[in-house]
């Protein structure tokens, strides 16, 4: 049991998607909400019953398809969506829209285009459960290809260990050159914004695009279920019982006629045969009143 809770507390803690944080929000409003429906006193019993049955099924569906479609869609679309980022990162590079700092051969370019998206996926499976005691261990194949991705994506980032010994020097060389001359605080600020827009332009390796692709897709799949899915099938499901709790909350009350003073007086005649009509024979109305 303790290993158990342990998983989950695992799971939890290390998984950032948005379906865990929204399932988990779901299971509390399913058990919550109708416990604060059924202490509500002001509330009738058809109104109580109601609004329980409506938000059991309502998080019941939302806690279902959150864990269950989104983690299906994560499973299926990362992989090659990832194999998608990298074949576009070799069109661009083919056609000068990104310059890569060190010089990439043919085969860098075609490896590029031919990622394995498969191995990509073994790649993320192993990130995903290095702390788990179930860990999906990559073989050493797919290991190989993601180092040889990730050395394409130093030579375009210019990240290998001799780019980064020249850029040191050069940057020593240019703090030393630069001690003589005078900065101001907007050539500084303005020397920051350029070197972070250039690093907003490096290619991404491997594991992070596995990562930022399983939390956008979890957050697109989230949204799209919360405003497009769910609230339909809730309406099929609760709608039949709505009508049913519409008619009984509008039906109005009987009205019963109020029997009229010749009625009365029929049905206190005791005698079958006196007729009550005889009586403005005996009894004429002079006055003019209305009887």
């Amino acid at each position: 049991m303790v290993s158990r809770f342990d998983k989950i507390l695992t799971q939890l803690g290390t998984n950032n998607s948005s379906q865990i944080a929204t399932a988990v929000l779901a299971g509390f409003k399913m058990i919550f909400l109708p416990v604060a429906t059924a202490t509500d006193k002001t509330a009738t019993p058809d109104q109580k019953k109601y609004t329980i049955i409506r938000d059991i099924i309502m998080e019941g569906l939302a806690l279902g398809t959150y864990i269950g479609v989104t983690g299906q869609i994560q499973k299926h679309a990362t992989s090659p969506i990832c194999s998608m980022y990298y074949k576009n990162i070799a069109k661009k590079i083919k056609n000068g829209k990104i310059e890569a700092v060190e010089t990439l051969t043919k085969e860098d370019i075609e490896f590029l285009e031919k990622v394995d998206s498969k191995k990509i996926k073994e790649a993320g499976n192993d990130f995903l459960t290095q702390i788990s005691s179930k860990r999906k261990v990559m073989s050493e194949e797919t290991r190989k290809h993601i180092e040889k991705l990730e050395g394409i994506i130093n030579k375009i980032n210019g990240e290998t260990k001799e780019t980064v010994k020249e850029t040191l020097d050069s940057f020593i060389t240019n703090e030393l050159n630069s001690q003589n001359k005078v900065k101001t605080p907007s050539s500084s600020l303005f020397a920051d914004i350029k070197s972070a827009a250039k690093g907003a332009n490096k290619v991404l390796k491997p594991l992070k695009v596995f990562q930022n692709t399983r939390i956008a897709l979890s957050q697109l799949s989230v949204w799209t279920l919360a405003l497009i899915i769910i609230p339909p099938m809730c309406n099929a499901l609760i709608g039949p019982m709505m009508k049913k709790f519409d008619k009984n909350t509008n039906k109005k009350p009987e009205i019963k006629e109020i029997p009229s003073f010749t009625s009365f007086a029929v049905m206190n005649d005791k005698s079958p045969k006196t007729n009550f009509n005889n009586f403005y024979k005996y009894f004429p109305n002079t006055t003019g009143m209305r009887i």
